[in-house]
């Protein structure tokens, strides 16, 4: 049965963003009627930063060289590293029995949110790392979608393509995991031409960006 991890990291309930990676989870929910559907708001439900007790979890797993997640659900030892390791494993348990992933993830000051970055921090484990002999980790071959947003333009040829933070993050820091086999980006850029005065000219681009992120979500979604 297939599981789709919806997860969206924007505060505002109508974001961009949102429309996006929900157009997606509509149509893949279309075509998985009996599909499983998990989404985790990060906004809404934050997840705590990344503390002292995971580390020392995650440096004893890289230190013994420890891969089996068998063996690492049970990895916590004293009493604030099972309190840490309580808030972790749940997401890293729903990462790994998700066939296909949805991130909604605005671009804020030319990266990502603190939201998603504290959720990426929590479920980055040594035995998730894909192995470099093999190129391949516990999460390959899992099909991911970005839903992005950006208040400006950020593509090759535009005056701020060099600024564009957030892509080039995104693609390392999931091919490092094994999550960039099947990776598909959607951006709708210039949405701040819809409240910023001097970008007003900016609208329609701003829409047909929307209207193709939108239809890109939902033929990657039935697909």
């Amino acid at each position: 049965m297939s599981t789709l991890l919806h997860i969206d990291s924007s505060p505002r309930r109508s974001s961009v963003s949102r429309q996006i990676s929900g157009a997606f989870a509509e149509a893949w929910r279309t075509a998985n009627p009996n599909g499983i559907y998990v989404h985790r708001d990060l906004a809404a439900a934050p997840v705590p930063h990344i503390d002292q007790a995971q580390i020392e979890i995650m440096h004893r797993l890289e230190r013994e060289g420890i891969r089996d997640l068998a063996v690492v659900r049970d990895a916590a030892v004293t009493a604030d590293e099972k309190e840490s390791w309580a808030v972790a494993w749940p997401l890293i348990e729903e990462l790994l029995a998700a066939d296909t992933v949805v991130l909604g993830v605005p671009m804020y000051n030319f990266s990502v949110p603190s939201t998603f970055k504290a959720w990426f921090d929590r479920i980055l484990i040594a035995p998730l790392i894909a192995d470099p002999v093999i190129g391949a980790g516990p999460l390959s071959g899992k099909k991911v979608v970005v839903a992005s947003a950006r208040g400006g333009a950020y593509g090759p040829g535009t005056p701020r393509h060099g600024s564009d933070f957030q892509e080039p993050y995104l693609r390392a820091a999931l091919a490092m995991i094994g999550l960039a086999d099947d990776l598909t980006f959607l951006h709708a850029e210039m949405t701040k031409s819809a409240h910023v005065p001097r970008l007003a000219g900016f609208q329609d681009l701003a829409a047909s960006s929307f209207q193709a992120a939108v239809d890109g979500a939902r033929s990657h979604a039935a697909a």
